[in-house]
């Protein structure tokens, strides 16, 4: 029998990608993984901690059960390491509803967090759910048409000529509620004030002052306490579980969507960004 081997993920301060871009690259690697290799991480990151390793703040590791193994191998420095974001995650398969269910076992299997998601699900919207025809809507709000994503192209995506519409046609389809994910104020504020008694909104650990249209919020927190960073590691995955719950949810190309088709069972979800050319700069 050969000898488990560890590799260590690891990331820097520096590099302060969100969590979700931190949990594909992890899927990335998973798919790649040997037989014998085991990952443990170590993930520097000024947006979420202080301290050396965030994903321990609100996450257990990957290979938990075999963790004793893990840390006498690391103690004695029999372990690789190499970086978390070497491998690269192709998103298109969720895009054309193919077939993708190795990734939801391996994002089921190995990302686990420490809060019970389904629990926190039951005591906050099971009734709302039991009760309500229901949609998930996310709207992605950082730093989105500026210079680095999908620039100058807001307009394409305007609160009076495309959302407030676009929430007219889900609620002509029946729909109840609304479950709103966003940290775009802008967005939340326009909506909740025309359709006030549909929309359930999802509420942040960031505080509104740090929401912005369109501006990256976490760049400005890199001073922050620990506590005020860690209770913002796993809003993203919180909002990720209940929009999966929605019958129908309308996603945009970020990360925290990406993850909700995961914890999905069914393909019951459609891009609201398609005309958006995220490749563009400027």
């Amino acid at each position: 029998m050969s000898e488990t081997k560890i590799t260590i993920l690891k990331s820097s301060w520096s590099d302060n990608r969100g969590l979700g871009a931190v949990i594909f690259a992890l899927l990335a690697n998973l798919m790649e993984r040997k037989n014998d290799e085991i990952f443990y991480l170590s993930l520097g990151n000024l947006f979420y901690s202080n301290t050396r390793n965030f994903w321990d703040k609100a996450f257990f590791q990957p290979f938990e059960e075999s963790i004793s193994i893990i840390q006498k191998k690391i103690n004695s420095n029999k372990t690789n390491s190499k970086k978390i974001f070497l491998n690269n995650f192709n998103y298109e398969k969720l895009h054309k509803k193919g077939n993708f269910e190795e990734v939801k076992k391996l994002f089921k299997k190995f990302v686990k967090p420490k809060k019970d998601l389904d629990e926190f699900f039951f005591n906050n919207y099971h009734e709302l759910f039991k009760k309500n025809k229901v949609a998930s809507l996310h709207i992605r709000g950082n730093a989105m048409f500026s210079t680095a994503h999908a620039a100058n192209q807001s307009d394409k995506i305007s609160y009076k000529s495309y959302i407030k519409p676009l929430i007219k046609k889900i609620l002509g389809k029946g729909f109840q509620k609304i479950i709103l994910c966003t940290i775009d104020d802008s967005f939340r504020e326009q909506i909740i004030n025309d359709f006030s008694d549909k929309i359930i909104y999802m509420q942040q650990n960031l505080p509104k002052n740090r929401m912005h249209p369109s501006y990256d919020p976490l760049e400005e927190i890199i001073y922050e306490s620990e506590q005020f960073k860690n209770q913002l590691i796993l809003d993203p995955i919180i909002e990720a579980f209940v929009m999966s719950k929605a019958m129908y949810s309308y996603y945009m190309r970020s990360n925290v969507s990406y993850m909700s088709i995961l914890y999905r069972g069914d393909f019951k979800y459609e891009f609201i960004d398609d005309h958006i050319d995220y490749s563009r700069y400027g």
